[in-house]
């Protein structure tokens, strides 16, 4: 679990410092194959990390502005980055014109961001109140949690965990997964903590002994919306992933003309493409209304949604075998 999430974030690094960059070029740098490549980008696709495929033999990218530090190292990237100072006149004859001081702006943007790191470390301790009501300091590791953790958001099933952030700590915390958001170059969960009876925010990193639980819940009234503009003053729109679905031509024509309840954002006649945008909280709804056009419309991407409907329609197949 460790080397796949290693990977991901790699992969993620890859597609944010070279956009359009190909599963070819991804599995040669990851040192895996393409077929675990598209494995891995269903895994990310899940995490509603808002990666699109461009078309064939265009390659992957972000979807509007997410994106991670440039200068996430750890300790032995940030070491092997700095020695190459004492190794620039070695190398030097062999770099482009600039290198040494695209080199220099580099290293000074990392001293900066260390140095922010550990000032906002260091006001965080000093803050008062219990630490959950709080923004914790960015964490480089990634919880090992989130398949479990977007599992259960998809499934609507509660899960139980310890907590903690800063000093605080609680155990056994029933909550009530209702979305994951990935912010602030961190992974956020929302959902219904039944220990306080109230909608919470927590920071993935800090779960721990998470066991899924069988337990169906609602989200029908909670307002992504509403919450993200009095947490964060964010509006929901900048959280939200591109779907690419093919139809027929006859009910391609239909959801272009008609009134339906979700409309393109962008339509490839040629190959009977229509693109729709759809908040994160939207994604099970959206699924639910492209099954009602049964063979008629196939989910392209992300690819995560393909295997969540082919998992439906083996489930629906079972009933009759």
């Amino acid at each position: 679990m460790t080397d796949r999430l290693i990977r991901l974030m790699r992969i993620i690094t890859l597609i944010q410092a070279k956009p359009g960059i190909l599963a070819r070029e991804l599995a040669e740098r990851c040192g895996t194959s393409e077929r675990t490549i598209y494995r891995d980008m269903d895994a990310l696709s899940a995490m509603h990390i808002p990666i699109t495929h461009l078309g064939h033999g265009k390659g992957y990218t972000f979807i509007g502005n997410f994106a991670l530090y440039p200068l996430d190292w750890s300790d032995e990237e940030a070491a092997a980055f700095s020695e190459i100072r004492d190794r620039i006149e070695d190398i030097k004859p062999h770099m482009p014109d600039g290198f040494e001081g695209a080199y220099e702006k580099v290293m000074a943007a990392e001293y900066k961001l260390k140095a922010d790191k550990e000032e906002k470390m260091e006001s965080t301790k000093k803050e008062p109140g219990p630490g959950w009501m709080e923004k914790s300091s960015y964490q480089q590791e990634q919880s090992p949690f989130l398949t479990e953790i977007l599992a259960a958001v998809l499934k609507q099933r509660s899960i139980q965990a310890d907590y903690s952030e800063n000093a605080y700590e609680e155990y056994g915390t029933l909550i009530d997964p209702y979305c994951l958001v990935p912010l602030e170059n961190r992974f956020h969960l929302i959902g219904f903590c039944h220990r306080f009876g109230l909608i919470r925010t927590f920071h993935i990193n800090g779960l721990s002994n998470l066991k899924p639980k069988s337990r169906v819940f609602n989200k029908e009234n909670f307002d992504l919306e509403t919450f993200l503009k009095q947490k964060w003053s964010l509006d929901k729109d900048s959280l939200q992933m591109e779907f690419k679905v093919k139809f027929s031509e006859p009910m391609m024509m239909r959801v272009i003309n008609e009134e339906m309840a979700i409309q393109p954002i962008k339509i490839d006649y040629q190959d009977r493409y229509l693109h729709f945008v759809v908040g994160l909280e939207q994604d099970i709804h959206f699924i639910r209304w492209i099954a009602r056009f049964e063979e008629e419309a196939e989910i392209i991407e992300p690819q995560y949604y393909r295997e969540v409907m082919r998992y439906q329609l083996e489930k629906w197949l079972s009933l009759y075998k």
